[in-house]
């Protein structure tokens, strides 16, 4: 083994060390005509003076270059890793003006919503005061088109969310007002630095006259009148215990539970190609026509021409989810020297999120 490679153990993890002036980095380099819209440097100048894109977590004090086994001895092959930054997955460190929103404000600026949302709150059991906790489920919609008006407005909120009071009785607006509340400085500055910096935002358009019509902070109102109660959640919670989960409503913990989320994957075939799912579909509707002579057939017509879909339309992903891909790169459809499958693309991208 070179002398400048070294092998240490971190808890069941192997790691190698690399020195930071080891030539085998260099299939890590940028191309000076590659364009990346953020500063990727580490203030390490035998890494930043060669254009070396690298996690900067994975650099040490010491000077040292910390790899997992498979990207070194991707390196030491001279190859590129598939997991590796520079193999245009760079996405970038979310900017102050994306790090701060809500969960309504991040809806209403982003370009599609691929998951509708089920949210339901109810008062905690183990506060003397009034807290919240809250779970969403969420659920795979067919989406048609990407807004090039944004923001959408505070009355469309309800064909995407439902929420949902778990109780006999329902709270007092006044008490879920802060709940529902945007703060419309925020939500300006964000698609200001999105139109600027994210490749899917550059022709977007800021709608001015509704933003000036808005208060500095503004109540969702119209989702919050659509709001529906169950008496009982008795049989929902019964169904959701379990010795593998554990209740967070403690006294240990002070103020709102921060959201729980489960949801239903595949429900509409979405990693499958459009035109195998249609057919199935239409299959499946021809059958039911037959053994079914006596009784009604409900079909969902989705209104648009063409249902939007990550085989197809390069700005799927990125558009639906600024916040996670603030400058819209590092995804499949950049131009990767090494491709990636999209099942792992997502996983590398679920890794790195975490890490943040």
């Amino acid at each position: 083994m070179p002398s400048h490679l070294v092998v240490l153990l971190a808890m069941t993890q192997l790691y190698y060390i690399h020195w930071m002036d080891d030539v085998s980095l260099h299939v890590l380099t940028i191309p000076q005509d590659t364009y990346v819209p953020f500063d990727f440097s580490t203030g390490y100048a035998e890494l930043d003076n060669n254009h070396i894109m690298i996690e900067k977590l994975g650099v040490s004090q010491n000077e040292n270059v910390h790899l997992c086994e498979s990207c070194h001895w991707s390196i030491i092959a001279s190859h590129r890793p598939i997991e590796a930054l520079s193999n245009y997955r760079w996405i970038g460190e979310q900017p102050e003006q994306l790090s701060d929103l809500t969960w309504l404000e991040e809806l209403l600026i982003a370009r599609a919503h691929l998951v509708g949302k089920i949210i339901r709150l109810e008062e905690r059991k183990a506060s003397s005061y009034f807290a919240l906790k809250c779970h969403t489920i969420l659920l795979p919609q067919d989406t048609t088109r990407l807004l090039d008006l944004l923001p959408m407005s505070l009355s469309s909120l309800p064909d995407i969310i439902r929420v949902v009071w778990a109780g006999k009785t329902s709270p007092e607006q006044s008490r879920l007002r802060t709940h529902f509340t945007v703060h419309t400085a925020k939500i300006c500055k964000a698609l200001q630095w999105l139109c600027r910096h994210h490749e899917d935002y550059r022709h977007v358009t800021i709608d001015e006259e509704r933003i000036a019509a808005w208060n500095s902070t503004e109540v969702a109102v119209e989702l919050m009148d659509s709001m529906t109660t169950i008496a009982d959640p008795s049989v929902e919670d019964t169904s959701r215990s379990g010795f593998a989960t554990e209740d967070p409503d403690t006294d240990e913990v002070d103020g709102d539970i921060p959201h729980t989320v489960s949801g239903f994957v595949d429900i509409n075939n979405v990693t499958h190609s459009p035109d195998v799912s249609t057919l199935y579909r239409a299959t499946q509707l021809r059958d039911d026509v037959h053994s079914t002579h006596d009784q009604d057939i409900m079909i969902n017509v989705v209104t648009g021409n063409t249902i939007l879909s990550e085989y197809y339309d390069p700005n799927y992903f990125t558009s639906a989810f600024p916040t996670l891909f603030p400058y819209g790169t590092g995804t499949p459809r950049q131009p990767m020297p090494k491709r990636v499958v999209l099942r792992t693309m997502d996983q590398i991208a679920i890794e790195a999120y975490i890490k943040v």
